[in-house]
C-alpha cells in the first residue's frame, strides 16, 4: 500500500493572533452561581447499576469488546427532562430531572427473567417511541411495550404487550 505525506497549511487569515487559550473557571456550589453548578445525586441503593459480568474465559471479538466498553446504561426518556435506566435487578426506572429538587425516580417495570439463556446475552435497553410509550428489550429475545395512562400523575406504567424477536 502506497502512502503519501499530506501538506497541511493553515489559512493564516482565519487565525486570531490575540487568542491566548481557553479560560476555565470552577463552578461555584455556594451562593450566586448555584444554578450553574453541577449537581449529583446518589441512586437509591435498590437501583444500583452494574456492568454485565462475563466468564473469565469468554472469547470476544474486538467489536463486542468495543460495544461493551462504550455501552451507555442511560436512555432518553419519554418526556423532556427524563431518563430511563435499568438496574442490576432488571428494574426499569424513570428518573425525572428537576431544576431545584433532587430527581424523582419511579420504577416503571421489572423485566422478567428470560426462559432462554445464551452464553453472551445482550444488553438491556429502552427506547421511548412517544411520550406515553416505551419499548424495553430484555437483552436476549423479548421486547416489552410499556404504556403510561395520559394525565396519570402517579407515573404508573403498564406492560401492554411482549414480542419475541429472537437472539441476535
Amino acid at each position: 500500500m502506497a502512502y503519501r505525506v499530506l501538506d497541511l497549511r493553515p489559512d493564516t487569515a482565519l487565525l486570531n493572533p490575540q487568542f491566548d487559550g481557553y479560560r476555565l473557571r470552577l463552578l461555584d456550589r455556594d451562593g450566586e452561581g448555584e444554578q450553574d453548578a453541577v449537581r449529583s445525586y446518589p441512586l437509591p441503593t435498590s437501583s444500583v447499576v452494574e456492568p454485565q459480568h462475563l466468564a473469565t474465559n469468554a472469547l470476544l471479538t474486538y467489536s463486542e469488546v468495543y460495544s461493551r466498553v462504550h455501552f451507555n446504561h442511560m436512555f432518553v426518556g419519554p418526556r423532556p427532562g427524563t431518563i430511563i435506566y435499568i438496574d442490576r435487578e432488571r428494574h426499569v426506572h424513570l428518573a425525572e430531572i428537576r431544576k431545584r429538587d433532587p430527581p424523582r425516580i419511579t420504577c416503571m417495570f421489572q423485566i422478567p427473567p428470560s426462559a432462554t439463556t445464551h452464553a453472551l446475552s445482550g444488553y438491556h435497553g429502552a427506547h421511548a417511541i412517544g411520550k406515553d410509550t416505551v419499548l424495553v428489550f430484555d437483552g436476549v429475545v423479548s421486547v416489552y411495550v410499556l404504556q403510561h395512562a395520559p394525565n396519570d400523575e402517579l407515573e404508573q406504567w403498564t406492560a401492554t404487550g411482549v414480542f419475541e424477536v429472537g437472539p441476535g
